[in-house]
């Protein structure tokens, strides 16, 4: 019964951001800065491979690995705030690309690490209420934890949780809820870095911008 809702929820949060994402696509403005069709797919493809080898890291740099592997979100955070909805791609990507990794890290990727990206990227939209800012990535990345314990019984987490426990699960949100508030303040900064970068590029570009030669008659 618990995987069932933890996984209904995951599902149905998952869906849910990609609606909001769809949504509110033109208030994510630095969507509209790509000039051609191959510079954002070259993009996109770059964040996903990104994410794919930090989240790998612990597979080939078992100290460093571990501090480096959480870092997977922010690649997936950039992408939804150049691509909006179009970052399910690169999401999908990413995960298939750690499947030929290791599968472990494909399954957290797939069910905590890459969703927690996405649901705190909606930090950045300013028309969404902060409760749904915060509740969807805590009890998203809390169903992920649960199916990953319970459902997937990736070792490490499970030795961790144990049995569920009412107060196993107020602990798994009280984590979830404080690593959302931390990406996203990554996402808000992140989404500032981006606007203020384009911003830049462009008035350089019209600076730089030969003036146009007068017609001859």
């Amino acid at each position: 019964m618990l995987n069932i809702l933890a996984l209904g929820g995951y599902l149905g949060l998952l869906v849910y951001t990609f609606l909001l994402l769809k949504k509110s696509r033109s208030e994510l403005r630095a969507i509209t800065q790509f000039r051609n069709y191959s510079r954002e797919i070259t993009t996109a493809s770059l964040l996903a491979a990104l994410a794919a080898l930090l989240h790998a890291a612990p597979v080939y740099l078992p100290l460093v690995g571990m501090a480096l592997s959480p870092l997977s979100s922010i690649p997936i955070i950039i992408g939804v705030l150049l691509f909006a909805d179009g970052a399910l791609a690169m999401f999908l990507a990413a995960a298939l690309l750690l499947f030929f990794i290791n599968v472990e890290e494909a399954m957290i990727f797939s069910l905590a690490t890459g969703p927690l990206g996405l649901a705190t990227a909606l930090a950045a939209i300013p028309n969404i209420p902060l409760w749904k800012k915060i509740a969807i990535p805590t009890v998203l990345l809390t169903c992920g934890i649960l199916l990953l314990a319970f459902l997937v019984g990736v070792p490490g987490i499970q030795s961790l949780i144990g049995t569920f426990t009412l107060f196993g699960l107020a602990l798994i949100l009280a984590f979830s809820l404080l690593y959302s508030l931390l990406f996203m303040g990554l996402a808000r900064l992140s989404h500032r870095r981006l606007l203020s970068f384009f911003f830049a590029r462009d008035h350089d570009e019209e600076t730089l911008k030969p003036e146009a030669e007068p017609v001859q008659k």
